[in-house]
């Protein structure tokens, strides 16, 4: 028992220490337009992060504004075909605020040789996401009619390869791509939906969990949370985006947050026993609208394509049968292992710790 303490409180340090990685907002983004020789590119960092990562200031004093464009400078840079660095003239550097917090604005100029025209080019980006580790880049292709997500720059993966001409189904493999990169990092997701796991099989009796259901129905029950979580996030995340819906982030996450604090509590000590699937269903809506925060809160992301949000979900829901398919066997191993309680308590304990650090993290954001 010692031990297994032990083993919660580094945990707990553990995620006290990257807290930050809970939940991938805001992004930077990178707009491709192409033109006769080459690309215009418009750069959106948050300022806030830029401020984080560079120990610079995000203001537009003469002095603040060089320091930006060369910090710029030295983390964007692009090659051709043939690994030779392509010209890329960065100006207009300046903070602004378009909407919501403000941003670090730059316009860029990428010139390709037209014997390249044809040709792939690579990107290579770190600002801000060798500092942030759940940090990410959004590149977009704007030709001015269409829009199409490229995929996204992160601390992992610095580069990204550009097509001259993107495939039509290029876009639904990066929309895919880019949802399950999201969930990946989205450890409060995660944590909330294997809190409702844990405490699904159970039978309640006078306000304490006294037993486990029979197989089959445990087994029942837990499709039945993992459908209602995944009927909830989809349903709010196509109907934002197709609905374009300004969305407030910070009061979002804040509830996220303490869906994660209710599911861990649970766990431990039964709060709506029998009620975990409509619990996921009504949590999973506002789950939904963190994932729309990217989709309908960017304009990058081209929320009117419904092609591209179901590949959004579709990335999600991937990432997240993946896990269960992992957890699951683990689950029932450990349900019959007579220590189960004592695993359930630490579990729901650590997951408790777990959103309320992220809800302190993200209450001055929900009173600013």
């Amino acid at each position: 028992m010692v031990k297994l303490f032990h083993l919660f409180m580094a945990a707990v340090l553990l995620v006290w220490s990257h807290t930050a990685a809970a939940h991938l907002t805001p992004n930077s983004e990178i707009r491709l337009q192409p033109v006769a020789d080459g690309y215009v590119v418009k750069v959106i960092v948050p300022a806030a992060e830029y401020a984080y990562a560079s120990g610079n200031k995000a203001e537009n004093a003469p002095a603040a504004r060089a320091a930006a464009l060369d910090y710029l400078q030295e983390r964007f840079r692009v090659t051709g075909a043939d690994g030779e660095v392509l010209p890329v003239t960065i100006g207009d550097v300046r903070f602004a605020r378009v909407s919501g917090p403000a941003d670090l604005l730059a316009t860029a100029r990428i010139e390709v040789p037209s014997a390249q025209a044809a040709s792939k080019i690579t990107l290579h980006w770190s600002a801000v996401i060798d500092r942030v580790p759940d940090h990410f880049a959004l590149v977009i292709r704007d030709d001015g009619s269409t829009r199409q997500v490229l995929g996204s720059l992160r601390q992992v993966d610095r580069s990204l390869h550009i097509d001259p001409i993107p495939l039509p189904s290029s876009g639904l493999l990066n929309a895919i791509s880019l949802g399950a990169s999201h969930i990946v990092s989205g450890f409060d997701h995660l944590l909330f939906l294997l809190a409702l796991l844990i405490s699904a099989p159970l039978i309640a009796r006078n306000g304490s969990w006294v037993g486990m259901e029979r197989p089959g129905r445990a087994l029942w029950n837990l499709a039945k949370v993992t459908s209602g979580f995944t009927l909830g996030h989809s349903v709010t995340l196509i109907a934002a985006g197709l609905a374009n819906w300004a969305l407030p982030v910070a009061p979002v996450e804040a509830l996220i947050a303490l869906s994660v604090i209710i599911t861990a509590v649970h766990a431990i000590r039964p709060l709506f026993p029998g009620r975990e699937a409509c619990v996921a269903t009504g949590f999973g809506l506002i789950h939904g609208l963190a994932f729309a925060t990217l989709a309908a809160g960017s304009e990058g992301m081209p929320a009117q394509t419904l092609t591209t949000l179901l590949g959004f979900n579709i990335g999600i829901e991937l990432v997240q049968l993946a896990v269960l398919a992992a957890a699951l066997p683990i689950l029932f191993l450990l349900m019959r292992n007579e220590r189960f309680a004592t695993f359930r308590t630490v579990a729901g304990a650590f997951t408790a710790i777990c959103g309320g650090v992220w809800l302190l993290q993200r209450m001055p954001g929900l009173i600013a």
